[in-house]
């Protein structure tokens, strides 16, 4: 079995909830500590900000999914809402195996999430501040 390709039910599940039940604005997931399966790692509740998402972010790889809203210049405006996976590896200390586990169970990952509009891999914080994050929602 190839590492890091597994990829739970419950991450299925609260996708879902996050996308149909609208019950989240975020969920991040991570590999268990054998790096065999993917599974949730933490839930947004509904309110949350931007900002605290981005402080439940790890020093460590993570996977995630947002349900960003966002409006556009135009006029009148109008409200966009995009689901973007966000893959954050950050350019840390953590053993170059690990890195190479997260981005081997990536694409199984966004195989089993279906509905995601933008993709965004980050690799140091200021590619997940939220102005990055809504210049990619609104291109």
């Amino acid at each position: 079995m190839n590492v890091g390709t597994n990829v739970s039910d419950d991450c299925v599940t609260e996708f879902n909830n996050l996308k149909l039940g609208k019950q989240y604005r975020y969920v991040i997931y991570r590999l268990d500590k054998d790096k065999n399966e993917i599974v949730v790692d933490h839930k947004g509740a509904r309110d949350s900000t931007y900002a605290e998402f981005v402080s439940h972010l790890q020093n460590e790889s993570r996977y995630a999914v947002y349900d960003y809203h966002a409006q556009t210049d135009d006029v009148p405006p109008r409200q966009i809402e995009k689901l973007v996976f966000i893959f954050w590896s950050p350019d840390t200390n953590q053993p170059v195996k690990q890195k190479m586990a997260y981005a081997a169970g990536k694409e199984a990952l966004k195989k089993k999430l279906n509905g995601l509009s933008k993709e965004i891999q980050a690799n140091e914080p200021s590619e997940v501040e939220e102005a990055e994050i809504k210049k990619t929602v609104l291109n």
